[in-house]
């Protein structure tokens, strides 16, 4: 019989070098360790969704202001005009406008003075003289042969002073002369031609604004001969260094036969509330139709209807139960604070006060209707009142918008405030990863000794294996 036997089983113990699994040990542990992280994304996850919800509120109060502003509009704009050829004029009407047809013919457009040196000169850049140069502007009354006046008179324009520039050798050549003209900001823009001729550079003027009184006198101080050679320039005199390319003109029309002038191509007021932009001459009639236009106010209206209620219909989902931003006071401020605009009285005088006669009024569930019939008849009934009214609306909608939307507003505020929470969760997060990574590396170190202790044990189990395997076997 056997005393001892060396076969009982090996002594074993797992790792790296025992077969132990540190990476994942480690892994599963910093898991846990984690969770501080995920709390974090949890609640930055939810500022954003706030931060979404008042996006969205904001973007629908925008809307609501820009409707207002179109409303405003539409409440200066309640008489259009159709014009029976465009292409010589355009119409547009204002609110003293009053329905009514006029035939127009446009004998002449209104245009400014151009001149131009007779001569060139042979280098823009060379030095011509020293002197002074003044501009007036004026009238000229005469007719130019061959681009030149005989016996003409100059009046100046009493609206517009004279302008004296300092010509010195900083400017007095042709382009510094050009570029100290353009600076004066004396009515007059100034160019160089190039002729492609042996003196190719002239210098040309064109008065800026049109009309008769846009026509120029230039004066040469200094005594300089080349200065006045090159920029004198007296409709009144026997010798000007100037040729007249285009004579300044004011703009001649007649409506129902009255004739009317004008110093632009732009006449507002010979028909009533009516401003005609003149494009082209012609002798033939052109009619002019002015009439009510409620298709602006109205459609104006409607925007506003449509852009209420979809702000209405965010806020409700933004705050609704367990919504991003439940209950939030704020939010629902503005909307109180809109709907007691549409709601209250809104103009002190005149056949309309509150926006329900106009046919704009709220419906059981919230939301804003338009009943057509009923603005019609009050268009039909006062339509200066309705537009009153409309602009009215239009302004305290507008005024409480830019409050609520500008940079001091609510939203603003609340936006800031989440920002600022979103800021220090993403200190938090820093700080904490930078724990985790020291207790990663903790763990690390004692899975690492523990592995290295498995192992000498693993290596003591295999010796003493070795050893009981070569004692001597004995039997009873």
């Amino acid at each position: 019989m056997a005393v001892g036997s060396a076969t009982s089983g090996t002594l074993t113990a797992s790792g790296v070098g025992s077969g132990l699994d540190v990476k994942s040990l480690v892994a599963q542990l910093m898991t846990v360790e984690q969770r501080p992280l995920l709390l974090l994304a949890k609640q930055e996850a939810s500022y954003q969704a706030k931060l979404t919800g008042l996006g969205s509120v904001q973007g629908s109060f925008s809307t609501l202001q820009t409707a207002a502003k179109a409303l405003i509009a539409s409440g200066t704009a309640a008489y259009g005009t159709s014009v029976s050829d465009t292409a010589f004029l355009a119409a547009s009407a204002g609110s003293t406008a009053t329905n009514g047809s006029y035939s127009i013919a446009i004998s002449k457009l209104a245009q400014g003075q151009k001149l131009v040196a007779p001569t060139g000169q042979a280098s823009k850049d060379a030095a011509i003289g020293s002197g002074t140069l003044t501009i007036e502007l004026g009238t000229i009354s005469g007719t130019p042969v061959g681009g030149q006046y005989a016996s003409a008179g100059f009046a100046a324009d009493p609206a517009s002073a004279p302008v004296t520039l300092t010509i010195d050798s900083s400017n007095n050549t042709l382009a510094g002369i050009r570029d100290a003209i353009n600076a004066a900001n004396a009515g007059v823009t100034a160019t160089i031609i190039n002729d492609g001729g042996a003196t190719p550079y002239r210098l040309a003027l064109t008065s800026n604004a049109t009309g008769a009184a846009s026509s120029m006198r230039l004066s040469v101080g200094g005594g300089d001969a080349a200065l006045d050679a090159l920029l004198g320039y007296d409709p009144t005199a026997a010798s000007q260094h100037f040729n007249e390319t285009q004579t300044a003109q004011n703009a001649a029309l007649t409506v129902d036969g009255v004739a009317i002038t004008s110093s632009t191509n732009s006449v507002a007021d010979a028909i009533q509330g009516v401003t005609l932009n003149l494009a082209k001459q012609t002798t033939s009639a052109i009619t002019v139709t002015v009439q009510r236009d409620n298709g602006k106010l109205t459609s104006a209206l409607g925007a506003l209807v449509s852009a209420y209620n979809s702000a209405n219909k965010s806020i409700a989902s933004a705050t609704a139960k367990d919504a991003v931003l439940q209950g939030n006071s704020g939010v629902l401020g503005l909307q109180r604070q809109v709907r007691a605009i549409l709601g209250g009285v809104q103009a002190s005088d005149g056949a309309y006060t509150i926006l329900s006669q106009l046919g704009v009024s709220f419906q059981k569930d919230g939301t804003l209707a338009l009943d057509s019939a009923k603005l019609n008849v009050a268009l039909s009934a006062n339509v200066g009142d309705v537009s009153k009214l409309a602009m009215a609306i239009g302004e305290a909608l507008k005024t409480a918008t830019e409050s609520l939307l500008g940079p001091s507003g609510p939203l603003a505020s609340q936006t800031a405030g989440i920002n600022r929470s979103i800021k220090d969760i993403g200190t938090q997060r820093i700080r904490v990863q930078g724990r985790l990574e020291s207790v990663q590396q903790r763990y690390q170190a004692q899975f690492n000794a523990l592995d290295t202790l498995l192992s000498n044990m693993t290596k003591t189990s295999n010796f003493l294996t070795q050893q009981l395997a070569n004692l001597p076997k004995t039997s009873s």
